[in-house]
C-alpha cells in the first residue's frame, strides 16, 4: 500500500512540474537536432504531427506566429491535451486523498 502511496506522489509530481518545466525552458529548445518522426526518417515525408511539439512549445510560450509555422494544429492540439492534463492531475490527487485517508486508519487501528 505505501508503494502504491508513494507511487502516486511521485505521479503528482510529474503531473504539476512538468508544465513549469516547459514553460521555464526557452521556446526554441525543441527547434534544432534530429527528428524522431518515423514518417520523415523512412520516407522523407512529412506527417500531420510533424513540428507539433515545437508548435506547442511555441504556443505556451504565447509565440503565436511560430507556432503556427510550425503546426497549426497544436492550437487544438494542446488545449485538448491540457484538458486531457488536468483531468488526469485530479483523478490522480483523488487517488492520492483516498490512499493517504486509508493509510492513516489503518495506522489508527494498528496502535
Amino acid at each position: 500500500m505505501k508503494f502504491r502511496y508513494y507511487y502516486t506522489i511521485t505521479k503528482l509530481a510529474i503531473i504539476v512540474l512538468l508544465p513549469v518545466v516547459l514553460l521555464i525552458l526557452p521556446a526554441d529548445f525543441f527547434d534544432n537536432g534530429k527528428t524522431v518522426c518515423f514518417s520523415r526518417l523512412l520516407f522523407d515525408v512529412e506527417c500531420h504531427g510533424c513540428g507539433l511539439t515545437r508548435a506547442c512549445m511555441h504556443l505556451i510560450h504565447l509565440e503565436f506566429e511560430e507556432a503556427f509555422a510550425y503546426n497549426m494544429g497544436c492550437f487544438i492540439a494542446l488545449p485538448v491535451l491540457g484538458i486531457f492534463w488536468i483531468g488526469w492531475g485530479i483523478k490522480e490527487y483523488r487517488k492520492f486523498l483516498k490512499m493517504r485517508k486509508d493509510l492513516q486508519a489503518a495506522t489508527v487501528v494498528q496502535h
